[in-house]
């Protein structure tokens, strides 16, 4: 491809999407259901399963140490 000249610009043109703006509302409906479930203490069934795939299995909770030698 030939070097622009220093005088030209070179032509900017935007990535093309697949997303419409149907497809753009409906992820954030999603999202904000999702984020109104969570600030009730809820998980969405959507998003079951999520925290414990990123983290790992939650730790196990001790009831009792004993100290043996």
């Amino acid at each position: 491809m030939p070097k622009p000249k220093p005088t030209e610009r070179p032509i900017i043109v935007p990535i093309p999407s697949s997303d419409t703006q149907a497809e753009h509302d409906r992820i954030r409906k999603s999202n904000d259901r999702d984020q109104r479930l969570e600030r009730e203490g809820k998980t969405s069934p959507h998003n079951r399963g999520y925290d414990e795939a990123a983290d790992g299995p939650p730790t196990p909770k001790v009831r009792h140490v004993v100290d043996e030698p």
